[in-house]
């Protein structure tokens, strides 16, 4: 029985760092797009492209610092719970 504890722990676990990661790689891949769609323009303002990649640099430091938290298993079933009421609102 611990085991099995253990397996959905380690399993929601992963859940999480996958979710993680897939979010700081859409972020910074967006922010990327991003700064390659604006290089390939022919603009002739350089400060609003040294703006830009300023607060992209910005936004790319908050979302390393922040940290993920495992959620107790009452937040997953809240979490839960609101999605599918959302989805039964949806299709109703």
């Amino acid at each position: 029985m611990g085991k099995e504890i253990k397996e959905k722990v380690d399993v929601s676990k992963r859940i999480l760092f996958r979710s993680a990661v897939a979010i700081v790689g859409a972020v910074t891949t967006a922010g990327v797009a991003k700064t390659v769609v604006d290089a390939s323009k022919d603009s002739a303002d350089q400060n609003i492209k040294a703006r830009y990649a300023k607060e992209a640099l910005q936004q790319e430091r908050a979302m390393l610092q922040k940290k993920f938290v495992v959620m107790s298993e009452d937040e997953k079933k809240q979490m839960l719970d609101e999605i599918l009421n959302s989805h039964h609102k949806q299709t109703a």
